[in-house]
């Protein structure tokens, strides 16, 4: 399990005593997907939050219209996908499929909260690591965003 730990010290991880790193990744539960197994869709409610330990996984959302599907971004190995599964309301804004054969950890919600009652500290470093993690996707898109209306500004005179 040490070897898991040292996969998400740099994110989700990041500030907990080994100790409490290791006791939250004991709690989870590795698996292995195939290729375009959909771990969870967009809209419905989070239970699970997902360590990736090898392989991808795009986030994707519906595009309006019923016009199919877009990946807004591409996780991987050290990521963490799901986190809408510790915030209320506990429903997953995108869709999580694998891209490849994916090995992860799993953990549910009911896990989890019962891991962060029995220690603040690591319930405290855990958010304050999604907290900063969300806060650079939203930078991200944001970023993605500015580009697409640049394009469009130029494109459409």
């Amino acid at each position: 399990m040490r070897d898991y730990v040292e996969i998400f010290q740099d994110g989700l991880l990041q500030g907990l005593a080994p100790d409490e790193a290791e006791a939250f990744v004991t709690r989870c539960e590795k698996k292995v997907y195939r290729d375009q197994t959909v771990l969870f869709k967009e809209m419905t409610e989070a239970t699970t939050l997902y360590l990736l330990l090898e392989g991808e996984v795009d986030l994707t959302f519906a595009l309006p219209a019923d016009k199919g599907e877009a990946a807004l971004a591409t996780r991987q190995a050290g990521d963490a996908v799901g986190w809408s599964s510790l915030v209320p309301p506990y429903q997953y804004t995108f869709s999580g499929v694998c891209k490849g054969e994916v090995t992860l950890l799993q953990i549910d919600r009911a896990t989890m909260q019962d891991i962060f009652s029995a220690n603040y500290h690591l319930g405290f470093i855990f958010m304050r690591n999604i907290a900063a993690l969300s806060g650079d996707r939203l930078h991200r898109v944001q970023e993605k965003l500015a580009r697409v209306m640049c394009d469009e500004a130029i494109n459409c005179w």
